[in-house]
């Protein structure tokens, strides 16, 4: 059953048009192509944004599996380091070009800083994937960053209403801000120490008795119970970081082979859709009229977010090259930030 599904998902993905590099930009033009603005064979992309985020979900929740708690432990100095840093220092030099050179209001450059300092996790990871290079030292590095840019996310999703002008807490009110953030400490805080005490108690003797019934679909449906299960537990959060959490726990067990087996084919098509659907959202025409300006800005954000992250990287013991490696890896900003800009 799995090699068959190994085989449609194998189908599936050379039917798409790729480069000669990397499948993301096939999937990219195939979004671009059935999208609205292209054939418009599919016309409403927010119907498939839910399940194409999963494809996300997965990814982290099979990073999780790759890693353990002690080689987690190993990279706080870059989680919480290093990804601080990052996040910090390119939002204050963004939020600060915003304001004075491109004119914006305080909160509108506060949330333009906060938003073009994340990167696209999805696409980083799955780079890094295809050239072997998850378990390098820029490698390392880069997904340390992420892993911290996950939980900044929560932070930029409440900070935006707060400072809104038209927010019902009266503008960007220090109590109302301390109160959001508070709460949603505490909601994560509950969410991590149950899927770590639960992942613990029960996940190695419930798979081991599903591993002597002998029965495969038992096993998988299992695995994806637990996936779907403790990313539901952190969506106030992230639901990639509670499947990451889980896969890191799992990492733990004799049976993390065969649930890394099990997994792959759904992963595969659930990033292949994702991937599309960033591409449904690419508008051709507007690309084309403004293709100056954004090449423009494009070049600006990317030579600046490269330079910034670099130079924090060498801060933090990271050699020149791997330095510049993670800032050309981190340069190019998240689909996250048109959340906080719409």
């Amino acid at each position: 059953m799995g090699s068959l599904n190994r085989q449609n998902d194998t189908v599936l993905t050379n039917s798409v048009p790729k480069s000669s590099g990397s499948p993301v930009l096939g999937y990219l033009s195939a979004g671009i192509l059935i999208g609205p603005y292209g054939l418009s064979i599919i016309h409403h992309v927010h119907g498939t944004k839910a399940i194409a985020e999963f494809g996300v979900v997965f990814l982290l929740f099979n990073i999780g599996l790759e890693l353990s708690v002690e080689r987690l432990s190993s990279m706080k100095k870059y989680v919480f380091g290093l990804g601080s840093a990052q996040v910090l220092v390119t939002a204050v030099v963004v939020g600060l070009v915003a304001h004075f050179i491109s004119r914006q209001a305080g909160p509108a450059a506060i949330v333009i800083g906060n938003g073009l300092a994340l990167s696209c996790t999805a696409v980083v990871l799955q780079v890094l994937q295809e050239r072997g290079e998850s378990t390098s030292r820029h490698g390392r590095a880069t997904f340390s960053v992420l892993l911290f840019q996950d939980l900044a996310v929560v932070v930029l999703l409440i900070l935006v209403p707060l400072i809104s002008p038209s927010s019902s807490k009266g503008g960007i009110g220090f109590q109302a801000i301390v109160e959001a953030l508070g709460l949603a400490a505490v909601k994560a805080l509950v969410a991590i120490s149950a899927i770590i005490a639960g992942g613990r108690l029960l996940l190695r003797p419930i798979y081991k008795q599903i591993a002597e019934n002998q029965n495969a679909e038992i096993f998988s449906a299992n695995t994806l119970l637990v996936i779907l299960g403790t990313s539901l537990l952190t969506s106030s959060l992230s639901m990639a970081l509670g499947a990451f959490l889980a896969g890191l726990l799992l990492a733990e067990t004799e049976f993390s082979l065969q649930v890394e087996s099990d997994i792959a084919p759904y992963r595969g098509l659930l990033l292949g859709l994702f991937f599309m659907m960033v591409g449904m959202s690419i508008d051709p025409k507007l690309l084309i009229s403004n293709f100056p300006v954004i090449m423009g800005t494009l070049g600006l954000l990317i030579g600046g977010k490269t330079i910034l992250v670099a130079l924090v990287g060498k801060l933090f013991g990271i050699s020149i090259i791997s330095a510049i490696r993670v800032g050309l890896l981190l340069a190019p900003g998240g689909r996250i930030c048109f959340c906080g800009f719409w």
